[in-house]
């Protein structure tokens, strides 16, 4: 056991011994219903924004190999099959920093005695128009589980991230185990490997899906009934730093999924289990602020795009030098990307060609340095 590890199940097991659950201060939040999701989805157990205007989710096994794209209303609009994977359990889905490419994790173990743990990597389906991506397989076991099944419940994993060049793993644990998420790192390119148990973290809660936030700086853990928010850590500290529980008010529902959809709003899925099957949307900009750290808001502010509505072109103005590896992507309102602009030099002006796309709503946006800068809409009127 490193000695993080072994740093923070001391920190969180003196605190919970000596305060219980009290030290964590109480606050709570609206999910709103945005839509239903369609018949086709009755178990979505992951959900991923594309970056436009819509998401992607899938179902909770059924041995069903499709990624489906739905509106941020919850209106299906593609289905896309995953080629050379098994839907044993998929669980939770992300994605990389520039939507190269899609990760399904096939890692639900609830008997916790699974020998075939699998997240599946393909091209991240907005870049094509094909029917069907192909998949390539990260397999992995766990360096602390030596029986199978195991009788300490704490190797079911609902919930995974992307997050630099890595995948972050969160644990569901049942029986006593209850209360732990046990975080887990592994490579995220295809082939064998035995994950590293990282950290955790004592959440008194059974964490069912995770996202981060675009601009990485919060970490989100989601359960039936709460969201645990990390923030203002440092590296892949996550669980070093800020943490706040908020509960989330109404009628329970087994809510599975959770996506960012800017750096303080978030969308969440529930299974039909009589009372859901929705697609929900929460504002955090009460526990996150638009402006954190090196002023994110303030620097997409300085940044400009002219004219809009554009004619046959329009141009980003990042009143700023920025290094190289600047992307500008534009997508439309199915969240298809239909454009893009790489620059792998220095650069403050980028320049994006619109004569030939189809008057109506886009949304461009501006990552530098794998850091997204700004998302914004953009109307294109010929």
């Amino acid at each position: 056991m490193g000695n993080t590890l072994r740093n923070n199940l001391l920190r969180t097991f003196i605190v919970c011994t000596l305060l219980g659950t009290s030290y964590l201060q109480s606050y709570a939040v609206n999910a709103t219903v945005m839509g239903n999701l369609p018949s086709q989805v009755l178990e979505s157990s992951g959900v991923d924004f594309t970056g436009g205007a819509s998401f992607w989710t899938h179902n909770d096994g059924y041995g069903d190999n499709n990624l489906y794209k739905v509106s941020n209303s919850g209106v299906l609009s593609r289905t896309v099959n995953v080629v050379g994977a098994v839907n044993n359990d998929w669980e939770d889905i992300t994605h990389d920093h520039s939507r190269t490419y899609m990760f399904i994790g096939d890692f639900g173990n609830n008997a916790c005695d699974r020998t075939n743990l699998h997240i599946y990597r393909t091209q991240y389906p907005s870049t094509t128009s094909a029917s069907s991506v192909t998949a390539e397989a990260i397999n992995f076991t766990y360096p602390d589980q030596h029986q199978f099944p195991s009788a300490w419940m704490n190797f079911d994993v609902e919930s995974f991230i992307h997050y630099d060049g890595h995948l972050f793993l969160f644990t569901k644990a049942d029986g006593d185990a209850i209360g732990y998420t046990k975080m887990y790192m592994l490579p995220d390119v295809p082939g064998t490997y035995v994950a590293t148990l990282v950290d955790s973290f004592y959440t008194n809660d059974r964490t069912t899906s995770a996202d981060i936030s675009p601009d990485g700086s919060t970490l989100i853990l989601i359960s039936n009934t709460h969201l645990h928010l990390f923030r203002n850590f440092q590296s892949t500290n996550f669980f070093e730093g800020q943490h706040t529980q908020i509960n989330i008010s109404g009628t329970w529902t087994q809510k599975e999924a959770v996506t960012f959809w800017s750096n303080n709003e978030i969308y969440l899925t529930d299974e039909d289990n009589g009372s859901g099957n929705h697609l929900y949307y929460i504002d955090l900009s009460a526990w996150i602020p638009t402006t954190t750290g090196i002023s994110e808001n303030s620097l997409s502010e300085s940044i400009t795009a002219a004219p809009n509505p554009s004619n046959n072109s329009f141009t980003v103005n990042m009143n700023s030098v920025q290094s190289g590896g600047v992307q500008l992507r534009l997508f439309d309102l199915t969240g298809k990307m239909v454009r893009e602009v790489l620059v792998n030099e220095p650069v403050s002006i980028l320049r994006m060609e619109t004569a030939d796309l189809p008057s109506g709503v886009y949304f461009y946006k501006l990552v530098a340095d794998r850091r997204e800068l700004k998302t914004a809409r953009m109307v294109v009127s010929h």
